[in-house]
């Protein structure tokens, strides 16, 4: 059974910081993939974009240990839904698929490259 937008928004608690655009096109994108994907997401992702009300905010180290945080920059949020839709579910694969984007362990260009294709195969598999 798919999940419905309402409950994934509320499934986050939180962890979507950024305009209404940004909320609503996640929790969009997120209700066409499995349930599974949707608990994995919802339990260990943050998504961040800019707010209509603030230049900036603060996380404590605490809020994201063990989680994910997945950036969507205003330039993204104005494109056409199909890029938004789909971006959104290629940063959604590195995270199902286990990738590693880690400030303190360089990656090699093949790493990163095979990371890319794989996320884009995940987003495409979901016809995203």
């Amino acid at each position: 059974m798919t999940i419905g937008t309402r409950a994934i928004f509320k499934a986050f608690g939180g962890k979507l910081v950024g305009n209404r655009s940004m909320k609503i096109s996640v929790c969009k994108t997120l209700s066409k993939m499995p349930d599974e994907v949707i608990d994995v997401v919802t339990r260990n992702c943050w998504f961040v974009s800019s707010l209509d009300d603030a230049y900036a905010f603060t996380f404590t180290g605490n809020d994201l240990l063990g989680q994910h945080l997945i950036f969507l920059s205003e330039d993204l949020l104005r494109q056409d839904w199909e890029q938004i839709e789909h971006s959104i579910a290629h940063e959604i694969g590195h995270v199902v698929l286990g990738h590693r984007n880690s400030v303190s362990v360089k990656q090699t260009k093949q790493e990163i490259k095979k990371q890319e294709k794989e996320a884009e195969l995940f987003a495409r598999g979901l016809g995203l």
